[in-house]
């Protein structure tokens, strides 16, 4: 096929030369734009790599604060508080979705579960639940969220995509929960005074599958990344319990100190966190050995959150009105920062944490 410009006459002179005009123009226009461009990056002396890492945003920490009936949004790069987000009344449970977008949060002075938009900091939506409700727990598919109604004596499920309840299993008085790795079962802590237990809901059938008879109430209860096995606290003990979820018996008991609370593991598994309400410290537990190592925190540890790696834990203080910031290698407190009155729970979202080069 002949190219169609070699069928055209060649323009008359005098349009030619409106034609390099018109084209020197416009590139006359791209340099000098191009020039001022760079003479603003310049006079503004911010290379793109640093206006590029100044855009990015802090990992934030979102902790409920009891007394206060909000939420703290805590920077952990600054480590200050930078926002408080009024929710109802008495937050207690929490929960972040995965990307780190969403945050659940359980009121349990009202009957609601509020949605926090990370983006905004805003509550976006309040799920009606039931009366006091307690611990929540995301599935490993981050597609439900389990609820703890302490005083409806049930357990609820919120669909996340529409932030609806879709259903319910009766439980007696719940707390908090734990979800077996592999997203088949929750273990829930029923608080029912003399006939305490686990209690086993399979979350395909959504019914209640077993219990563990307990002599103590349960209080706050953590699986190990491998599943096999189940730390848990009592009230009144002073040992974290260890749970056989294949057998469901308890096969031992690590002593911790007057008040244990909330357990968590770190990465693999081979270190346990505890929170030990009566001396204000958290717990550094060795799985294998069993040896404890005990670092001094603020008054009445309530509750664990670690950044992505593993290497700092967040503790929340009810009574100081604070956060201890833990390095989990070294076992020492490297920050504490206020929050608000009464922090319980605490959330982080995933993204790497820069350490404080002082105490503070």
């Amino acid at each position: 096929m002949i190219s169609g410009s070699n069928t055209k006459r060649a323009p008359h002179p005098a349009r030619r030369s409106s034609l390099v005009l018109v084209a020197l123009a416009a590139v006359t226009a791209v340099v000098a734009a191009a020039c001022s461009n760079g003479s603003t990056t310049k006079a503004a002396g911010r290379p793109a790599a640093a206006q590029s890492a100044a855009s990015i945003a802090p990992v934030k920490a979102y902790v409920g604060l009891f007394k206060d009936n909000a939420v703290a949004v805590l920077d952990t790069g600054t480590k200050h508080v930078i926002k408080t987000i009024p929710v109802p009344v008495g937050p207690h449970g929490m929960v972040i979705t995965p990307d780190g977008r969403v945050v659940y949060v359980s009121s349990d002075g009202a009957s609601t579960v509020s949605v926090i938009d990370t983006t905004t900091d805003a509550v976006k939506a309040n799920i009606e639940v039931g009366t006091t409700p307690h611990g929540l727990a995301l599935t490993p598919d981050a597609k439900t969220v389990l609820v703890a109604g302490f005083g409806t004596n049930q357990l609820s499920f919120i669909d996340v995509a529409t932030n609806a309840v879709s259903g319910s299993v009766p439980v007696p008085s719940p707390h908090n929960l734990a979800i077996t790795p592999d997203g088949r079962r929750a273990y829930v802590a029923s608080q029912v005074q003399g006939s305490a237990a686990l209690v086993m809901v399979d979350l395909t059938s959504r019914s209640v599958v077993g219990r563990v008879a307990l002599d103590k109430v349960p209080r706050a209860l953590s699986f190990s990344p491998d599943g096999k096995q189940l730390y848990f606290t009592e009230a009144g003990a002073s040992a974290v319990q260890v749970l056989d979820p294949t057998t469901n018996t308890v096969v031992d008991q690590i002593p911790v100190g007057a008040s244990p609370h909330h357990p968590l593991f770190v990465g693999s598994g081979q270190t346990a966190l505890v929170v030990v309400q009566g001396p204000g410290q958290l717990a550094v537990v060795d799985t294998v050995s069993k040896a404890v190592t005990s670092v001094p925190v603020g008054q009445m540890p309530h509750w664990i959150a670690l950044s992505t790696d593993g290497g700092f834990a967040y503790v929340t203080n009810e009574n100081s009105n604070d956060v201890s910031v833990i390095s989990v290698d070294n076992k020492k407190v490297i920050a504490t920062v206020p929050v608000g009155n009464g922090p319980r729970k605490i959330v982080i979202q995933p993204g790497p944490i820069t350490p404080p080069t002082t105490r503070g």
